[in-house]
């Protein structure tokens, strides 16, 4: 899962403004400051990412910021640094920004200056690999934004800051140099490749084969209620269920492997739960007919080591009792 962790710019080069790194582009519609330069990087088809909605004071367990309020999205994610050549100040680069997404119609969910970002800026926006970089928390802004398009939810979070003291190997930042970090996460770019099967094709597959994987069925990350783009699944099950009265099912849950077994057991219960309790209750379905159950990460059908991989894994599926 990502957090607003901007790991900014593990490698950086000189000061003045120069090539991008190879294969690194804008974020389309998104115009960059004025002879900035991109020195990181970073696509991934599918992750969940914590978007700050308020200040992060705690930090947990691990370390991660705890922010006071927070909303949990999902999609395809963009990560973009660049550095601003010299002389050129945060606040500058940082209204330049808004300006940009307040023209291209974001709305703004969450902005702070300086020390209203929160207490814990050294882990939300700490630096990476061999990056010893300290940066200034006075001259910090944040910015989380979003855009409805095209069916889908473009978030934006927006971090801009200067370069305060330290080494590191690999780059070279002058001080007060102002660095930005750009996080755009497309919301929907999973769900819209799942496709709902029919009544028709679960019949089919849990003669065939003794059960069936739906991917049409989804949740917001690691919670248990059922989104509103489930409801087409939903239909098709209860179909199923009123085609043959006599068919009793076990209701499956599966999650990938991100977070602790006894977490994702739990939850791949209450997902199954939830689709049994909808099945139940808005289509009439009786609850004696249905056994919800749930299997965590112990039966993946991909490695878990890639977003696609993961994504499969996380699904509902429907076995004949």
């Amino acid at each position: 899962m990502a957090v607003l962790a901007f790991a900014l710019a593990a490698a950086v080069t000189a000061p003045a403004a120069a090539a991008d790194i190879p294969g690194a582009k804008d974020y389309p519609g998104i115009k960059r400051y004025e002879g900035a330069s991109i020195v990181e990087y970073k696509t991934q088809k599918f992750t969940h990412y914590t978007l700050p909605l308020g200040p992060a004071d705690e930090a947990d367990a691990d370390n991660k910021p705890v922010f006071a309020a927070s909303k949990q999205v999902s999609g395809a994610l963009t990560r973009l640094s660049y550095t601003v050549p010299a002389g050129i100040s945060s606040a500058d680069v940082f209204e330049n920004y808004e300006n940009e997404l307040a023209a291209k119609g974001y709305q703004v969910l969450f902005k702070a200056d300086g020390g209203a970002i929160g207490r814990r800026q050294d882990v939300i926006f700490d630096g990476v690999g061999t990056q010893l970089f300290s940066y200034s928390p006075e001259a910090a802004h944040l910015l989380t934004a979003e855009l409805a398009k095209d069916g889908g939810t473009v978030s934006i979070a927006l971090y801009v800051t200067e370069f305060e003291d330290g080494y590191t190997r690999d780059i070279e930042v002058a001080k007060g140099q102002t660095i930005v970090q750009l996080d755009v996460i497309e919301s929907g770019t999973l769900q819209d490749k799942m496709v709902t099967v029919t009544a028709a094709e679960i019949e089919k597959s849990l003669s065939a084969q003794g059960h069936i994987a739906l991917y049409g069925i989804t949740f917001d990350f690691a919670k248990a209620d059922l989104k509103p783009e489930s409801k087409p699944a939903l239909e098709q099950i209860a179909q199923v269920l009123k085609d043959d009265p006599s068919l009793k099912i076990h209701v499956v849950g599966h999650t990938d492997n991100v977070g602790g077994m006894d977490t994702n057991m739990a939850l791949s219960r209450a997902r199954a739960a939830s689709v049994v309790s909808a099945l139940v209750k808005q289509y009439g379905i009786p609850a004696g007919r249905l056994n919800p159950a749930g299997v965590g990460p112990l039966a993946p059908v991909a490695p878990n080591d890639s977003d696609d991989g993961r994504a499969k894994n996380r699904r509902v599926e429907l076995i004949p009792q």
